[in-house]
């Protein structure tokens, strides 16, 4: 079998030289089919492209929403982190405070059992 453009050229001679009408249809319809092919691919290669970029702004607008999502998850996890922040602190400053009356119950009774020591050993001696 001919390949496409030697069955062109050979069909247009024998329209041409021959004023073959039957070649002339031929030939019209080897250009149509040829014509309607490209035409129907180039069609689809439209279809294809709006469809890719369809895809590409579906995926666009994904990634768009994930990052949004990010972004107001890391707001909750600061908020989080600063209410637990709070709360240590609170609970830091009560062990502080508590530190503190602890240091002076323990100054306090040494500073008492170092009286009554001292007065035990005065009592001995001035008896």
């Amino acid at each position: 079998m001919n390949t496409l453009p030697e069955l062109i050229s050979s069909e247009l001679k024998a329209a041409i030289f021959n004023s073959d009408e039957d070649a002339i249809k031929r030939f019209g319809l080897l250009i149509g089919e040829k014509i309607s092919k490209i035409e129907e691919l180039e069609s689809d290669q439209e279809t294809t492209k709006s469809d890719i970029r369809l895809l590409i702004e579906t995926v666009k607008q994904g990634f768009d929403n994930v990052d949004k999502r990010f972004e107001d998850l890391q707001k909750y996890m600061e908020k989080r982190f600063e209410q637990v922040d709070k709360r240590f602190e609170s609970i830091d400053k009560r062990f502080e405070d508590m530190n503190r009356r602890f240091d002076m119950m323990f100054k306090f009774m040494s500073l008492g059992f170092s009286i009554i020591t001292i007065l035990i050993v005065i009592f001995k001696f001035v008896r």
